[in-house]
């Protein structure tokens, strides 16, 4: 009798998983915070209405569509008091792209989810409940960034070069990160994130080549494995494995650091073993529909 091979599944990249985190996440705000929650909402609304609740800045989101902005003084004032951009940036509004910038973004935005929702419409409506906006502002030297006190929103800062195939890496980029954060906030992936910038913590990133803080590496690690997956949905055999050398010198550096990791940091670390091992991009492309 031939056995069938186990899928690997990661839980970041698992809709069933997800819909569970948000699940866990809502009855946590109903039943600790005593918030009554809108009734016969949406998943992105639950989601959304729960995660609001808990953060300080409101993230605005939408059913129909991911909001696009390029001005929003509440969230950007945000950015700038979590350090991910300096005053300098904001000098003479600098930021701030033109007009004509805009329109050119926006519709390569609309296009790069388009793209994504052709690749994989399950994906693409993964990514739709998870972000609720594309905060789009100028920074040298930096693509953009998510930050776990204000999910639900994904700063981005297009280069000019950028391809729809650039944008569509960047937006499942960031998606990995709201997943991370989401599975990090309700199943502890790491128990002391303080702890993860220590001298003995710090690990190779698998994309920045660099010593990182664990949690950072770690989450960089997450990001490769899907920008991988991305270009296995294009059928671009190379750049399917460009990131794996990487990926495995950045994972056997955190098997090294497991005292860091809390009960599904470390279970998620042994997933990614296994795909290190033995890589299948089509048991993420399932995991992504169950």
């Amino acid at each position: 009798m031939i056995q069938s091979r186990a899928k690997v599944t990661f839980p970041f990249l698992s809709k069933s998983h997800i819909i569970n985190n948000i699940d866990i996440l809502s009855n946590y705000v109903e039943q600790e915070h005593n918030k009554r929650l809108s009734t016969d909402v949406t998943l992105k609304e639950m989601y959304f209405e729960s995660i609001n609740y808990l953060q300080d800045v409101p993230v605005p989101y939408s059913n129909e569509r991911i909001y696009v902005t390029y001005y929003d003084r509440m969230l950007q004032d945000k950015l700038l008091e979590l350090g991910m951009i300096d005053k300098e940036d904001l000098k003479d509004e600098k930021h701030i792209y033109s007009f004509e910038e805009q329109q050119i973004i926006s519709d390569r935005i609309e296009k790069a989810l388009k793209l994504i929702q052709i690749l994989h419409k399950d994906l693409y409506d993964l990514i739709h409940v998870l972000i609720g906006t594309f905060l789009i502002l100028k920074k040298d030297l930096f693509g953009g960034g998510s930050v776990s006190n204000v999910m639900g929103l994904v700063w981005l800062n297009p280069q000019p070069n950028w391809s729809i195939i650039e944008y569509a890496e960047a937006i499942y980029h960031e998606f990995i990160h709201q997943s991370i954060f989401l599975d990090d906030m309700i199943n502890c992936m790491f128990p002391n994130a303080n702890d993860c910038a220590e001298e003995s913590a710090l690990v190779t990133s698998t994309i920045l080549r660099m010593k990182r803080p664990l949690d950072r590496a770690y989450h960089a690690a997450g990001v490769a494995i899907g920008i991988m997956h991305l270009y296995h949905l294009f059928n671009d055999y190379k750049n399917s494995m460009k990131y794996m050398d990487d990926l495995r010198k950045t994972v056997g550096e955190i098997e090294e650091r497991t005292k860091f990791l809390g009960e599904q940091g470390l279970k998620t670390l042994k997933i990614m073993r296994s795909f290190i091992d033995n890589p299948n991009f089509d048991d993420i492309s399932f995991s992504l529909s169950n």
